[in-house]
């Protein structure tokens, strides 16, 4: 994977195919190859770039603090240092706040957005279910143990009972620092875009899964309400990482939207 000098991180990302740009941003506790299975049919037909934020992954572990607008800078100076102008950009949740403020902080660097299960601010969400809450906020160093806690809530009730245990092994080798984890969750918590959101201009597509227990779609639909034109998709059969579940349907709706 390749990495880019940026300001006080070192930023590592995975680009395919060419031609449009389209920029994918990590949420919690992401990181590039987790886009792959997405990635991959997507760059037959345009220049796709997934990179890990900082804090996590192979990029620098900076100290805190960490912003949802501080780490959508980071987003432009990789845009920047890969000479790209303009980009469709798809955010899920932390991503998704990402994603909220390069709209609204450089909006003439975005082209269409995409919003995956994401909020514009805790004080304007519907919480998440409790032991959802309690496994992102649980104290341990132990990342495997964090990864098997929080894996169950990334998707649907009786997901596939292998397919989540692929999952477990794939992240619980994405090992995260202490610092950069807790600077992501803090970037997180103190992201609020709700009285901004109506400045929104770009073509803005949201989506949520049916069975989302992290952030529930009851968030999309605000969200849905604030920026003006946006559509509300509602992806049956998923969970919160609605792209991973139920990838042929996401497929559809990018498609359908950036095409």
């Amino acid at each position: 994977m390749p990495s880019v000098a940026l300001g006080d991180i070192e930023m590592h990302y995975e680009e395919r195919g060419a031609g449009k740009a389209l920029l994918l941003v990590p949420g919690i506790p992401a990181v590039a190859s987790d886009w792959a299975a997405l990635a991959e049919p997507l760059s037959r037909s345009r220049r796709v770039i997934a990179y890990d934020n900082r804090g996590s992954g192979a990029t620098t572990v900076a100290p805190a603090p960490y912003t949802a607008a501080g780490l959508a800078a980071d987003a432009i100076a990789l845009l920047d240092a890969l000479e790209i102008e303009r980009a469709d950009v798809f955010g899920m949740s932390l991503g998704g706040m990402i994603a909220q403020e390069l709209a609204l902080g450089w909006p003439e660097r975005v082209d269409r957005l995409v919003l995956g299960c994401t909020h514009c601010g805790l004080a304007h969400a519907e919480p998440p279910d409790r032991e959802a809450g309690r496994a992102f906020a649980m104290e341990t160093d132990d990342w495997a143990a964090r990864m098997r806690a929080l894996a169950p809530f990334a998707f649907a009730p009786g997901v596939d009972g292998e397919f989540l245990e692929r999952f477990i092994a794939k992240k619980s080798g994405d090992v995260q620092e202490p610092e950069g984890y807790r600077g992501q969750i803090a970037a997180a918590v103190g992201h609020d875009s709700y009285d901004r959101l109506p400045q929104i201009t770009r073509p803005t597509l949201i989506v949520t899964g049916d069975g989302d227990r992290v952030i529930p779609g009851a968030s999309s639909e605000v969200m849905h309400g604030r920026i003006p034109g946006s559509r509300l998709e509602v992806v049956a059969g998923a969970g919160h990482l609605f792209f991973l579940e139920q990838p042929e349907a996401t497929l559809r709706l990018l498609d359908e939207f950036l095409f």
